[in-house]
C-alpha cells in the first residue's frame, strides 16, 4: 500500500477516483472522491472483492481490463460507470504495482469522470496540477522528467540533493552524464526498449556520480508518459536513495561471508524454532555434522533424543519460548556420526513489535576439545606433579563424590628414614624415593581407592567400600612393601613407613574427622618402634 497512503490527504483532494487492489482483487483503499460518488462508507469496503464493491455491471463492464492489469499490463479505458441510478461515462486506468522481482504486488485505479461541465474540469485540474506538483517538488523521493533524448527536462530537490547539487544544476543534463560508466550500457538498453515500444516502463539498481567523486547508489523506476496518439512524450523517473541499505546489504554479506568462515572452521551450525508453528529447522552444515550427508529428515525431538539424558533438562529453552530471557547459553553432550560430543549452544530470542517471542535462534558448535583441555587442567589441579598421586585439593574433591551407602577405611602414611635419605643423596633422591612410594602404594591397593601425597613424604589412602579386616591386611601389604630396598640412581636405600588407621561403615560426610583419627594413630605407629600400624 505505500504506493496509495504517502499522503492519504492530497488523494482525498483529488477530483478522480483513486482506489488500489491487491494482487487477488481485494480492495485496500478507496479516496474520498470514490466513496462519496459510489455513495459508501470506504472503511467498510476495506478487504472486500472488487466484484463486490463495483456490484455486478460495473464489473461486467471492467473484469476483462482488471484482470490484465493483474497479470501487469497497464490499461486505460472509457466505460459507462452506474451509480445511484445514473450512467455517467468515465475514463479508467488501471496500473500494475510491480514489486522488485517484477511480480505484480497490486493494482493502482484512477477513474476520472467524463461528464462533469468544462469549467468544473478545468478548476478540478488545475487543482490537480497544483497538488501534483506540490507533490513533485515536495516528494521524499526524486522525482525528475525526462524527454526521449535522455535530457533532464524537470527534478525535484530530493533527486538533485542525492546528487550533491542544486535543482539548476541537475536540469538540462544528459542522464548519461550523471551516471556511473558501469551502468549506462544497462540504463541505455532499457531506455531504448521503451522508445522502441518493447515495454512501457522499466526498474533498475543504478549508481549516480557526485561532483565530489562520490557515488549515490539508488533504486531507479522509469515509466513512458504518452500523449493521446500512443506516442511518448516524455518519460517520468522516479528514485530512491538506497546507499545506506546497499552500504548495510554488503556489510552483512561481509559478516556472512565471515560467520561461514568461522563455521567452517568449527563443527556445527545453525537452527531456529518458530515458537508460533513449533517448527523447528536446522541448517544443512549442523544436519551433516549430526547425521552425516543426504536427505535425513531432523525434527525437535530427533535432536533431543540424541542429547544425553543427563543434559537435556539444562539444554531446554521453555524461559526462551514465555519470554523470561532473551539470551540463553547452554552446553550438552551429543551424539554425532562422529560419536558423542560436547556442544556449546548460543540461542537469542526474537519478538515481534510488540514484544511477543515469535522465534529463536540457535548456534550450535563442537566444544569437545575445549572440554577436554578443561577436564585436563582440572585433573593436573588435583595432581601432585611429582608423583601423579591426588594432590590435597584433588582428594577433597574425589572424596566428596563417595556413596553414603559404600564403608570406608582412611589410611595416614609417614615415610621412616626419608629424610637420612634427603640429607645423604640430596633431595632429587628424595623425589626418586617418593616417586618409587606412589608406584609401591599403587600396587598394593585396589584401582578403586583413593591415593594422595599431602606433602613432603606424608601420603593418604582411602579405601572405597572396604571392609575393616581388608583395611588391615593392605595396610599389611604396604608396610611389607615399603620395608623392601629400592634402588635409586644413587644406590640401594631404606626407607620403611607408619600408618595410622581408621574406619567407618558409612562414608563420613567430610574427611576432616577421619584423618584427625587417622593421624591419631600415625603417631601411635611411630611412638610404637615406626615401621608399624595403629587404628586410631
Amino acid at each position: 500500500m505505500a504506493a496509495v497512503t504517502d499522503d492519504a490527504r492530497i488523494l482525498d483532494l483529488l477530483p478522480a477516483l483513486i482506489g488500489y487492489m491487491d494482487a487477488d482483487l481485494n480492495l485496500l483503499y478507496v479516496n474520498r472522491t470514490y466513496a462519496e460518488l459510489r455513495n459508501i462508507d470506504r472503511h467498510a469496503v476495506i478487504g472486500k472483492q472488487a466484484r463486490e464493491v463495483v456490484g455486478p455491471e460495473n464489473y461486467a463492464a471492467i473484469r476483462e481490463k482488471l484482470e490484465l492489469a493483474r497479470a501487469g499490463t497497464p490499461v486505460s479505458f472509457d466505460y459507462d460507470l452506474m451509480s445511484k441510478g445514473q450512467k455517467r461515462r468515465v475514463m479508467a486506468h488501471y496500473v500494475p504495482d510491480l514489486a522488485e522481482d517484477g511480480s505484480v504486488r497490486g493494482v493502482l485505479v484512477h477513474v476520472s469522470d467524463l461528464g462533469q461541465r468544462q469549467a468544473d474540469l478545468s478548476e478540478r485540474a488545475e487543482e490537480s496540477q497544483a497538488l501534483f506538483e506540490n507533490a513533485f517538488r515536495n516528494s521524499p523521493i526524486g522525482l525528475a522528467l525526462v524527454d526521449t533524448s535522455g535530457i533532464i527536462l524537470r527534478t525535484n530537490k530530493s533527486f538533485a540533493e542525492m546528487l550533491g547539487r542544486t535543482v539548476e544544476e541537475v536540469t538540462g543534463i544528459g542522464f548519461g552524464g550523471i551516471t556511473h560508466p558501469d551502468d549506462i550500457d544497462a540504463d541505455l538498453f532499457l531506455f531504448r526498449q521503451v522508445l522502441a515500444g518493447h515495454r512501457d516502463s522499466y526498474r533498475i539498481d543504478k549508481r549516480y556520480l557526485k561532483p565530489d567523486g562520490g557515488i549515490t547508489e539508488t533504486n531507479l523506476s522509469v515509466t513512458a508518459m504518452r500523449n493521446e496518439a500512443g506516442e511518448i512524450v516524455r518519460f517520468i523517473s522516479q528514485i530512491v536513495d538506497v546507499t545506506e541499505q546497499k552500504q548495510a546489504q554488503r556489510a552483512m554479506s561481509e559478516i556472512n561471508a565471515q560467520l561461514a568462515v568461522a563455521m567452517d572452521a568449527v563443527s556445527g551450525g545453525f537452527w531456529q524454532f518458530d515458537i508460533g508453528k513449533s517448527d523447528f529447522r536446522i541448517s544443512d552444515g549442523l544436519k551433516t555434522f549430526i547425521v552425516g550427508p543426504g536427505p535425513v529428515p531432523f525434527d525437535l525431538s530427533g535432536y533431543i533424543q540424541r542429547m544425553d539424558p543427563q543434559d537435556r533438562a539444562g539444554a531446554g529453552f521453555e524461559r526462551l519460548v514465555a519470554g523470561q530471557t532473551d539470551r540463553e547459553t547452554a552446553e550438552y553432550r551429543l551424539l554425532t556420526v562422529t560419536g558423542e560430543r560436547w556442544m556449546r549452544c548460543e540461542r537469542k530470542l526474537l519478538r515481534d513489535e510488540e514484544g511477543r517471542p515469535i522465534k529463536i535462534m540457535g548456534v550450535a558448535f563442537d566444544i569437545s576439545r575445549e572440554r577436554e583441555t578443561l577436564r585436563l587442567t582440572q585433573e593436573q589441579a588435583n595432581r601432585d606433579s611429582l608423583t601423579g598421586l591426588l594432590n590435597r585439593r584433588g582428594l577433597e574433591a574425589a572424596f566428596a563424590l563417595g556413596r553414603s551407602d559404600h564403608a570406608c577405611g582412611v589410611l595416614a602414611i609417614d615415610l621412616d628414614g626419608f629424610k637420612l635419605v634427603n640429607d645423604r643423596h640430596g633431595h632429587e633422591a628424595g623425589d626418586e624415593v617418593l616417586v618409587e612410594t606412589a608406584r609401591r602404594l599403587k600396587a598394593a591397593v585396589r584401582d578403586t581407592d583413593l591415593i594422595c601425597r599431602t606433602g613432603g613424604d606424608e601420603f593418604v589412602v582411602v579405601l572405597v567400600d572396604a571392609d575393616e579386616a581388608l583395611m588391615d591386611a593392605i595396610s599389611n601389604r604396604i608396610i611389607e612393601l615399603m620395608g623392601a630396598t629400592m634402588i635409586i640412581s644413587y644406590g640401594e636405600v631404606k626407607v620403611g613407613c607408619s600408618i595410622g588407621t581408621v574406619w567407618y561403615p558409612a562414608w563420613p560426610v567430610s574427611l576432616k574427622e577421619p584423618q584427625a583419627r587417622a593421624d591419631a594413630g600415625l603417631y601411635r605407629a611411630k611412638a610404637a618402634g615406626k615401621n608399624t600400624w595403629r587404628a586410631g
